[in-house]
């Protein structure tokens, strides 16, 4: 089956005590078949969002 899952990071005021978005999504597909990942980032003065949907396939249907 075809599944999505959406991932989130900030960069800024606490971003380096948080996994950054390669990590997340790495620990995440690991048992997984990778079909896609989407990125986006939006920004301001204070920080910059970035953010991954992780298009992938979930076991045999």
């Amino acid at each position: 089956m075809i599944k999505t899952k959406e991932f989130v990071h900030y960069t800024g005021f606490d971003s380096k005590e948080k996994r950054t978005l390669e990590e997340q999504i790495n620990e995440f597909i690991k048992d997984k078949e990778l079909i896609d990942i989407k990125y986006q980032i939006t920004e301001d003065e204070n920080f910059a969002g970035h953010c991954a949907l992780v298009i992938y396939k979930d076991g045999d249907k």
